[in-house]
């Protein structure tokens, strides 16, 4: 397992490191995707989440290949707002064998060697063996930003008060049997006798004629960085989820029994890694014209999803939000020449992160941060920062991005209710080493 070199290492498969390692395989580059769970997508596949929240053009060919592609399996009759995850893990892999990327599966960051700021290489783990990597650039699109906080990169994470970060909730689905199923709670969980009780986003939504969507868990309290808390939230989740499915069986679905659950908890907010610039809630909210940027390398147009940190149930903060473009300095880890960010891990406060985090945003800040290691690899540059951002938005917009905010919708299919006691929003979390 030695001389294990590639031109770029991505961390994590999920939605933005397989845009970004197929971005820049596809251009004919060596690649390696260096993925935890058996399957692409991450949190829309393994995590079980069969749901896009964001506006769906404009994202770039690759996600516009991943919807074209799923569509051929056949759409639920709920929309393209909704999809199967089984489909999509087909999907994604087959995207990413045609673009030659190099996949990894069951295999962990855990470690960073460095020459100055420069990444030289990493540490894998997997199936037992401890084996190097090198590459000459290096994308954590780990969601948690692992490989910046190895590498020692700053970050921040959670509220300013308490590093209290947004809820974490398991996915599940239930399907029609057909027949009343006889509702079972095991001893020791308390049973769910109304709505107001639920601990999360209500109980489930029917997708077509016998399958039920359930994003109704909410594990508060717990940090994903930390590996007996996160542990814990797992435990904790599925202690929700049986009881909420008691609770679906005893009222709104009797016929319905449990089908499945991610392989893991949706983390929505882990480390939010410090890059060249910060995006700040001062400048998405409350805005009269969509924001935009010189370096603009993706477009948000997500609402702002903010949860309560601190209560259970449908309790927060959602408040529609013109498009903004999102730099490419918050791709940057600040300090280091050839380590970049893509997805939720990406350098914005806590408020933007509830609105940039979601999938097809994070799909395009992928394919932005893959094309560009791949502009860089191409002209040999040492940093990643001599790539012209003129090159990099031509390349991108001739490849199906479009990055004018003007040219894209808000999307925002909840009302605004914001309640002060309700939750603390952070606009400027300390920064930690």
């Amino acid at each position: 397992m030695s001389d294990i070199e590639y031109d770029i290492i991505v961390a994590g498969g999920g939605t933005a490191g397989a845009a970004a390692a197929i971005a820049a395989a596809r251009r004919g580059h060596r690649v390696l995707l260096v993925e935890e769970q058996n399957c692409l997508g991450g949190v829309s596949t393994s995590g079980g989440v069969g749901e896009w929240f964001a506006s769906l053009d404009g994202m770039g060919n690759i996600f516009s290949a991943v919807l074209q592609e799923i569509k051929h399996f056949g759409l639920p009759a709920a929309g393209p707002r909704f999809f199967n995850p089984e489909y999509l893990k087909v999907a994604w892999q087959l995207m990413a064998e045609k673009a030659n990327v190099h996949v990894l599966f069951h295999a962990s960051v855990c470690g960073v060697r460095k020459q100055a700021e420069t990444v030289k290489e990493i540490s894998i783990a997997c199936c037992s063996t401890l084996f190097p990597a090198r590459a000459k650039f290096f994308v954590d699109a780990s969601g948690e930003g692992d490989l910046c906080a190895l590498a020692g990169a700053e970050f921040m994470q959670g509220d300013s008060t308490g590093h209290r970060v947004l809820h974490m909730t398991l996915a599940a689905w239930m399907y029609d049997v057909g027949k009343p199923q006889t509702p079972y709670l095991p001893e020791g969980l308390d049973p769910i006798r109304s709505q107001k009780e639920l601990p999360g986003l209500g109980g489930g939504w029917l997708i077509d004629n016998n399958r039920v969507y359930m994003n109704a868990t909410k594990v508060l309290g717990y940090d994903p960085t930390a590996p007996f808390s996160l542990s814990e939230a797992e435990r904790e989740a599925r202690r929700q989820l049986i009881r909420i499915v008691h609770y679906l069986q005893t009222h709104d679905f009797p016929t319905y029994a449990l089908a499945s659950s991610g392989s893991r908890i949706g983390i929505r907010e882990g480390r939010r890694i410090m890059g060249d610039y910060v995006l700040d809630a001062d400048q998405v909210l409350d805005r009269d014209s969509p924001l935009d940027f010189h370096d603009g390398i993706a477009v948000a147009t997500s609402q702002v999803d903010f949860h309560s940190l601190t209560k259970p149930g449908d309790s927060g903060w959602r408040q529609k939000l013109l498009p903004y473009s999102i730099p490419v300095r918050c791709l940057l880890a600040k300090g280091f020449p050839n380590l970049l960010m893509a997805g939720k891990c990406i350098s914005a406060d806590q408020v933007v992160h509830s609105s940039c985090r979601m999938t097809p945003t994070c799909c395009a800040m992928g394919q932005a941060a893959g094309t560009a290691v791949a502009l860089a690899t191409e002209m040999k540059a040492r940093d990643v920062r001599e790539v012209q951002v003129q090159t990099l938005r031509s390349t991108l917009a001739a490849d199906g991005m479009e990055l004018d905010p003007k040219r894209h919708k808000a999307f925002a299919p909840h009302e605004t209710r914001l309640d002060p006691d309700d939750i603390t929003p952070n606009k400027s979390s300390q920064a930690m080493a």
